[in-house]
């Protein structure tokens, strides 16, 4: 999917997501969204699917831009530019399932053993807040953290035969 593609889509999923706003606040929240996308990707100074990807989730997922504007908030979304001119990355607080795979993944890793960090990896990935990003590196810490004693073992093993 080239870039352009990417933005259609999710101008798709705003559009259907926004269904439970008035039509006029609908087309009005539409424009500033692609306005945003639009000068998020002039700033980047590339329109490849990587710099589309990056700006489409620091905006959030449509549906989550369309809960805010229906809450009423008189406060500007947290994706609208700021004093300085600056875009701002919307914030997201942490929910229970975030919490739990943080435990998984750390204290996990000592009270069960093997099953902890996979439920937590698990928790991960089926989380809405973290980015991929986030996701891939909790994912590649854990690969780390399970390979590592195989790897050690079998250099002693190795080692040992040798010796």
């Amino acid at each position: 999917m080239d870039g352009d593609e990417l933005v259609r889509d999710y101008m798709g999923r705003l559009e259907a997501a926004s269904w439970p706003l008035p039509p006029g606040r609908r087309t009005e929240l539409a424009g500033e969204v692609r306005e945003h996308i639009e000068t998020a990707l002039a700033e980047a100074g590339r329109r490849d699917p990587v710099a589309v990807h990056n700006v489409l989730e620091r905006l959030g997922r449509p549906e989550e831009i369309v809960a805010t504007e229906a809450e009423g908030d008189p406060a500007p979304p947290s994706w609208v530019a700021a004093r300085s001119g600056e875009l701002t990355v919307a914030t997201r607080s942490w929910g229970a399932v975030e919490i739990a795979a943080i435990l998984l993944l750390t204290v996990g890793a000592i009270a069960l053993p093997l099953f902890g960090p996979a439920i937590g990896l698990v928790l991960v990935w089926l989380s809405t807040r973290w980015t991929t990003r986030d996701k891939l590196v909790a994912t590649l810490i854990v690969v780390v953290i399970f390979l590592l004693p195989i790897i050690l073992l079998y250099g002693l093993g190795a080692q040992v035969t040798s010796g």
